[in-house]
């Protein structure tokens, strides 16, 4: 509301000061009937089909609403390939009588009134093509299931919104082969969003990937998505692969609840997939804190997948990402991995292999010179010596060890705590809470030794025992490395 009480967004346009203009730069079109003909030539008049044709032809930015008679859920079933949308075209499914929207953030409690079913026979509910610079698509408020391409696709335009919808888990209907889809020229979409529960995606069931980004310009936010689960933020909902990036530069993930993948529960893959960015999601985990790992890693890197941030930057301690109970590792740089990919400040719990595993399955030694040739150059983990802890209550552990990388260089030594050291590969630690961090510089044949004190990060935690990585200053990070008892 802005500050009359006026609703705001009036139009297309941004909001600007505390006044909304009355005025809409909008022309709008009214769907009253669920029917389709599947004839995009003569749809039926108050049809969806009828409604995107009128869009198309329109100059202004379009809005399509809806007032469907009948009680909740009305099924709009495609009888043909829906038309491209080339314009500017907001679908809002909010618009029909008996929506309400979703009222918390890692659920789906939303009460959507409008079903667009494939059938199992069409490849899309709505498609951006290529050729469609100017198009803007925005969708909210509606569920799709049956969809054997992806039931949104986006293949050009820009800025596209796709918030509060469901995908899948529509009883009666079968999955989507992708929910959501970025790809050829389209520019950046926004996929859920930030401080408004009434965003909140759910995507579940989709026989590939629940969202799938391989756009050249990349650039696409997903905020706050419920993927792999069913509206109860508990039940098996699970996707091929929760989110699957190739080739798709700069796209960033935050605060979503991904599980029950059939493989990883996001994959991150091609050299042009640089610059990804995940912080504060919950991976492998219910909202009730169940486990719902996923069949493969947490976070797979792969194919040359470089510079992303799994956590916090490099230089600070916010941002970390909750990856749990995954049946392969925490976070896995493969073997085809490129560099600099961070991963710190993560919790990383109850993985059926390593917490970070770089390179081939199961733990990697240290390199003799190093930095070395493999994902994130192989990067030596700190060799820890001692850690015990002093003082009552939080007290304070005095952590001495050595690095042995590159000369004359300057690493983040990041170290964390566990009640007992990895049993997936003996001798090693684990990550299940960040303990604290410290910088060690090597001299000229490429060794330093360190001791420094960290405060105990809360009280009353048991004595246990803590492991550390190493992350160099282009953002290779290592394995976890040796386990001692505090």
């Amino acid at each position: 509301r802005d500050l009359t009480g006026g609703a705001r967004i009036i139009g297309s346009l941004i909001d600007r000061g505390a006044h909304e203009a009355s005025v809409s730069d909008q022309s709008t079109f009214l769907v009253t009937t669920a029917a389709d003909n599947g004839n995009n030539s003569s749809p039926i008049t108050g049809s969806l089909r009828a409604a995107i044709k009128a869009a198309n032809a329109s100059t202004q930015p379009f809005k399509i609403n809806f007032a469907i008679s009948g009680a909740c859920p009305r099924i709009v079933s495609l009888a043909a390939p829906m038309l491209d949308i080339v314009r500017d075209v907001s679908i809002d499914g909010s618009t029909q009588p008996g929506w309400v929207g979703n009222s918390s953030y890692s659920v789906f409690d939303a009460t959507l009134c409008l079903v667009v079913n494939g059938s199992g026979s069409t490849p899309y509910a709505f498609h951006v093509p290529s050729n469609a610079s100017g198009a803007r698509l925005t969708v909210n408020g509606m569920m799709f299931a049956g969809f054997t391409d992806a039931a949104i696709k986006l293949e050009g335009g820009a800025d596209h919104r796709i918030s509060g919808n469901q995908f899948g888990a529509v009883p009666f209907t079968s999955a989507n082969n992708d929910a959501i889809r970025v790809t050829g020229n389209s520019g950046r979409a926004v996929i859920g969003g930030f401080d408004d529960t009434s965003a909140v995606n759910l995507i579940a069931g989709s026989s590939n990937a629940g969202v799938y980004l391989d756009n050249i310009d990349g650039g696409s936010v997903l905020g706050n998505n419920v993927i792999g689960f069913q509206v109860d933020g508990n039940g098996n909902g699970a996707n091929g692969t929760g989110v699957f990036i190739f080739n798709s530069p700069g796209n960033s993930l935050q605060y979503n609840h991904i599980g029950n993948s059939l493989s990883n529960g996001v994959s991150i893959s091609g050299a042009a997939s640089s610059g990804t960015f995940m912080q504060y999601n919950v991976i492998g985990r219910t909202r009730n804190s169940a486990p719902a790992g996923n069949q493969g890693a947490g976070v797979g890197i792969l194919f040359g997948a470089r510079n992303s941030t799994i956590g916090a930057p490099l230089n600070s301690v916010f941002g970390g990402n909750q990856i749990l109970n995954n049946v392969g590792p925490g976070v896995w740089i493969s073997a085809s991995g490129g560099a600099g990919n961070r991963v710190l400040v993560n919790q990383l719990a109850s993985n059926g292999a390593l917490d970070i595993d770089l390179a081939s399955a199961g733990p990697s030694a240290n390199q003799a010179s190093n930095p070395a040739s493999g994902p994130n150059q192989l990067q030596n983990y700190p060799q820890l010596s001692s850690a015990p802890r002093s003082g009552a209550n939080n007290g304070t552990s005095t952590v001495s060890g050595s690095l042995h990388s590159a000369p004359s260089s300057a690493y983040r030594i990041d170290v964390y705590y566990a009640l007992t050291c990895d049993d997936t590969a003996p001798g090693r630690g684990r990550a299940d809470f960040f303990f604290g961090r410290s910088t060690v510089n090597t001299n000229a044949a490429g060794d330093a030794s360190f001791s420094f004190n960290l405060t105990v990060p809360f009280t009353g935690l048991p004595l246990g025992v803590v492991a550390a990585t190493a992350t160099s200053a282009s953002g290779d990070t290592s394995e976890i490395g040796n386990c001692i008892a505090e």
